[in-house]
């Protein structure tokens, strides 16, 4: 009777031991760093994918700078810089007027309520509408897309189109 309470403590402590072995070796796979993270996608891309793959191009929103009051969100505007990142797939070349590609990373474009397309200096933009809120938006180059966002019936359209106007490039 007694080896088997010797048996059995021995087992209990056997599976204690595996168990937490086992939550180190999960933990340390979850704490895996984006660089390796990045190179193992890379690599199983590769594989299912071939040889033959391309890296796409990727727009991210860089930036958002708020002008308003704390107490008054509605009368905030949201200046929005967004950046486009062209893979081996992309071209800069092919974007001629406003980056639509860009904005659909803030808004669905095609479900605006209304677009008045028109000019902020030199550069292609766009005024989009959709309930309560306004995107004044404009490209300054393939790369950089510029957004205004506001509540039009807080804010005249023709003030913030100053305001664009008024807008230097990043460099």
């Amino acid at each position: 009777m007694n080896r088997k309470k010797t048996f059995f403590i021995v087992l209990v402590i056997a599976v204690v031991v595996v168990g937490v072995i086992f939550a180190l070796v999960t933990q340390k796979e979850k704490e895996m760093n984006p660089e390796e993270f990045l190179e193992r996608f890379e690599n199983a891309a590769e594989e299912i994918l071939g040889e033959d793959i391309q890296q796409v191009s990727k727009t991210e929103l860089v930036a958002t700078l708020t002008y308003g009051h704390e107490t008054d969100k509605d009368n905030n505007i949201y200046y929005r810089i967004l950046k486009t990142i062209y893979g081996e797939a992309g071209d800069p070349s092919s974007i001629t007027g406003l980056n639509t590609d860009a904005l659909n990373v803030l808004f669905p474009v095609d479900m605006m309520d209304s677009c008045e397309e028109m000019m902020i200096q030199d550069w292609y933009g766009a005024l989009y509408k959709k309930d309560d809120t306004a995107y004044l938006c404009w490209t300054c180059d393939p790369e950089v897309t510029y957004v205004l966002e506001y509540t039009p019936n807080k804010m005249p359209d023709s003030e913030i189109i100053k305001m664009a106007e008024s807008a230097e490039p990043v460099e």
